[in-house]
């Protein structure tokens, strides 16, 4: 009876501490590097990547943005602050969403559908920045959650939490595109996207996406 109530307790304890939500229970971190110097914008100040980072855990995504000269935050009012978004795949499918940024003002091609938009160029007053879910049914976006980016020497860094993702699993794909106000520089990956752990695979996008990025209602963005 002993050692039956054991294995009991032991199953329970078990069940406990698994992750629901995917594979294993440590965070997962994923980087994808940018070489210096490849930026293709045309006016003086040129923002250039050189990795984003992603860290998945069961709470929600960590991420981190790395250039190589220190960032200058929008608050500012500066028209060469960095500007730009990352895309988020989280479906990991090519064959929902909308098209990335990357794919309309960089000059590479992502391979993803976009679900979820961390848009860091709409700053409030007091630094917050929204994340935005894209409609499919009337092509538009809507805010789910608004956070504070925090910006240390050549990194801006930030926090979502999975409930601002749709409580999404966390395993996505991603992709970056930054700038000044005034025009997109640079772009990471250069091809591809960046991969957070799951099975989805990159696929063409050919014929299989029919509504396309809009220009969101009054701001000012390429």
């Amino acid at each position: 009876m002993r050692t039956y109530t054991m294995l009991v307790l032991i199953t329970l304890l078990a069940a406990c501490g698994s992750d629901s939500t995917g594979p294993g229970t440590s965070p997962l971190t994923v980087t994808t590097t940018d070489p210096s110097g490849d930026t293709y914008g045309s006016l003086a100040v040129q923002w250039d990547l050189t990795a984003l980072t992603l860290t998945r855990d069961t709470g929600g995504i960590d991420f981190a943005i790395d250039l190589t000269s220190n960032a200058l935050s929008p608050v500012s009012g500066d028209s060469d602050a960095v500007y730009g978004e990352i895309d988020f795949d989280t479906d990991q499918s090519a064959t929902t969403g909308t098209t990335s940024y990357v794919d309309v003002f960089g000059p590479g091609s992502s391979g993803m559908g976009v679900d979820y938009v961390v848009d860091l160029f709409d700053y409030t007053p007091d630094s917050l920045v929204p994340v935005l879910r894209y409609n499919p049914s009337d092509s538009t976006y809507a805010t789910v959650y608004s956070f504070r980016p925090a910006f240390s020497g050549k990194r801006i860094s930030g926090r979502i939490p999975r409930s601002a993702l749709g409580g999404d699993d966390g395993f996505l794909n991603a992709a970056i595109i930054v700038g000044t106000l005034r025009e997109p520089t640079d772009i990471a990956p250069n091809s591809g996207h960046l991969k957070v752990g799951g099975t989805g695979t990159a696929a063409s996008k050919a014929g299989t996406i029919t509504a396309r990025r809009i220009r969101r209602t009054g701001e000012n963005r390429w």
